[in-house]
């Protein structure tokens, strides 16, 4: 079955994976591999590979979001191996065309990151080197879709409806803020283990010592010096830092008192309940 960890594009999913890989699955890594290395083990949805004897590329030249009536299909695949899986996806969890993006046969439960989407506006800037103003409008739209490996649609929405989306789906679920994870980062990890705890037989269990090791070795300082000495592949514009500041309310200084007006009244019930505004 899979566990997906899932949120909006730049909402602290890259850094709960890398957490949780080095914590999970140490006993698979070279302890000389670097975090980044480390965290090819959780892979992303969708992806090619996950519809490798699925699909013919020749279908999906023809039909741009002809792959996402396969996201069933590509789940049932790699659940074969009756494993946990645990998958990264910054996909809304709904359907597009009456095809669901997943099913409670294929998800065993979610662990849902949130942010504060002010800064959410800020930071996707950044990384898609444009305007505060193009973000805020994409943080809004409603038709947001993305594709990945050039033919496999990301369906994102908007902030408000990629979050109701996860928050609704009826398999249990660990609701994280960006905010909680930058303040108490050993806190949320160990939460997060023992969430993860009750889907596996053999117990991870909860060391303390190894939890401080994996916060330290995931310091946001640390993976934004990674980063500048070997660059990071999911990086969209080369020059630009995928971990760039890892701070909340960076807003503040940044957005117009136009656009947090409109990302506060497009979103004010939903920011309300998670205490943002």
């Amino acid at each position: 079955m899979i566990m997906w960890i899932a949120s909006y594009p730049k909402s602290g999913n890259t850094w709960m994976r890398a957490l949780l890989s080095c914590y999970l699955f140490d006993e698979y890594h070279d302890k000389n591999q670097d975090v980044f290395s480390k965290m090819k083990i959780i892979k992303s949805f969708p992806k090619e590979f996950a519809f490798r004897g699925i699909i013919d590329k020749n279908y999906l030249i023809k039909n741009k979001l002809g792959a996402y009536k396969y996201y069933i299909q590509a789940q049932e695949k790699i659940n074969k191996d009756p494993n946990l899986h645990i998958i990264k996806t910054h996909n809304f969890c709904g359907s597009l065309n009456g095809h669901d993006f997943t099913n409670k046969q294929n998800t065993i439960g979610s662990i849902y990151i949130v942010r504060d989407p002010r800064d959410v506006a800020v930071s996707y800037a950044s990384f898609a080197g444009i305007s505060c103003e193009e973000s805020v409008n994409l943080l809004l739209n409603d038709n947001r879709i993305s594709f990945v490996d050039k033919y496999y649609p990301e369906v994102r929405l908007s902030w408000k409806s990629h979050l109701i989306s996860w928050l609704s789906f009826p398999a249990p679920r660990l609701l994280v803020k960006y905010e909680d994870l930058l303040k108490n980062t050993a806190g949320i990890l160990r939460d997060t283990i023992i969430f993860i705890n009750q889907f596996f037989n053999n117990k991870i269990i909860i060391d303390e010592d190894k939890i401080m090791r994996v916060v330290n070795e995931c310091n946001f300082s640390k993976l934004q010096n990674l980063e500048e000495k070997m660059g990071f592949d999911e990086s969209f514009i080369k020059q630009n830092k995928f971990f760039r500041k890892g701070k909340e309310k960076s807003w503040e200084n940044i957005l117009s008192e136009n656009l947090i007006k409109q990302i506060e009244n497009n979103f004010s019930k939903e920011m309300k309940k998670l205490n943002y505004i």
